[in-house]
């Protein structure tokens, strides 16, 4: 009996996910973006705004020659620091900004800064394929040039182009190897690309690296325990495409205790507990989703999934009633499920 519930529950999940349009839960990196329709509920890319090039010329190229090369190095540095300027305006001027980023790379070609300033503009505006192909030349012309390949990760990911995506931060270890955040990224890479045993080895590593001191994280603590959350998410998700149910859960639970209030830990956790046909702790964590977050129906659906799959018909129906007012096609599908 049971066995033929839980096949129902996750079919019955992909249903739910596809009448949301996916899952839109993963809470807020700081400073940075989110990415929308996670199958697991939230798995986490860490991304925080790029800063400005620097607008001297220690963060540049370097032209040789006299005097005159010196005069374009100052042209150069001017140029960098307006179109810094102008992304970094309340109102930012993105026309402005992409003009004399571009002059930059016309005047030296070798200057990364250039490149990378452009890459920025169009990242801001999320032409995430122009985006690539800036900060693809400002790593041509200086393969360290370390500012650019997050970004350029974070723009492969949008445009779902993961094997670019993980062959460009697998180039960035060469130069940082000791960063967390390029590691969780890569879990998170590795996840969407199916490679689940690498996604593990990646959490894994951005764990370790995360729980020591000095030079390995240079965050403040806030971000460190954020990080270490999204690292457990991804590497419980990672174990979960291993069909490790188990140890995903353990994963997810980890999360849940560095971040109690994160709704999409608690919500990861239900569905390992799901999967693995842990039902009444399932139901938990379900419930303290909804305390954190009353409206989201696809957890309410869920719960009322795992009220089915113990037979708490009664419990399952309290969730129709709850879904009746927000979302009437799940109420509807889960009300199927029931009469069953």
């Amino acid at each position: 009996m049971k066995k033929n519930v839980g096949l129902t529950l996750v079919l019955s999940l992909t249903v739910a996910l596809a009448a949301t349009g996916g899952i839109h839960l993963a809470q807020g990196q700081a400073g940075g973006g989110t990415l929308p329709g996670e199958s697991m509920g939230g798995a986490a890319l860490v991304f925080r705004k790029p800063s400005n090039p620097a607008s001297s010329r220690s963060g540049g190229g370097r032209l040789p020659g006299g005097t005159k090369a010196k005069k374009v190095a100052v042209s150069q540095d001017r140029i960098i620091a307006k179109a810094n300027a102008a992304r970094s305006a309340a109102t930012p001027r993105y026309s402005e900004a992409e003009q004399e980023y571009k002059l930059a790379t016309r005047q030296d070609p070798t200057d990364a800064r250039g490149h990378e300033g452009l890459g920025n503009v169009y990242l801001d505006q999320g032409k995430y394929a122009d985006a690539v192909t800036a900060y693809r030349q400002a790593i041509k012309v200086k393969p360290g040039h370390l500012p650019a390949y997050q970004p350029m990760g974070y723009a492969l990911v949008r445009l779902n182009r993961y094997p670019e995506a993980i062959e460009t931060l697998t180039q960035a270890l060469t130069y940082d190897p000791n960063n967390p955040e390029i590691h969780n990224n890569l879990s998170f890479m590795y996840v969407h690309a199916g490679r689940f045993q690498e996604a593990v080895e990646a959490s894994n590593k951005a764990i370790t690296l995360l729980g020591q001191t000095g030079q390995a994280y240079s965050q403040g603590l806030q971000n460190k325990k954020e990080v270490l959350s999204h690292a457990y998410k991804n590497l419980g998700n990672a174990y979960d495409g291993l069909k490790q149910y188990n140890e995903a859960a353990d994963a997810l639970r980890r999360a849940t205790e560095i971040e109690p209030m994160n709704v999409s830990a608690h919500f990861n956790l239900g569905l390992a507990l799901q999967n693995g046909r842990r039902y009444s702790e399932a139901v938990q964590s379900y419930k303290t989703v909804i305390k954190l977050r009353p409206e989201l129906a696809v957890a309410h659906f869920n719960l009322g999934l795992t009220c089915v799959a113990i037979n708490d018909k009664a419990g399952a129906r309290e969730e129709v009633t709850t879904l009746q007012k927000l979302h009437p096609a799940m109420a509807s599908e889960l009300q199927k499920l029931i009469k069953k």
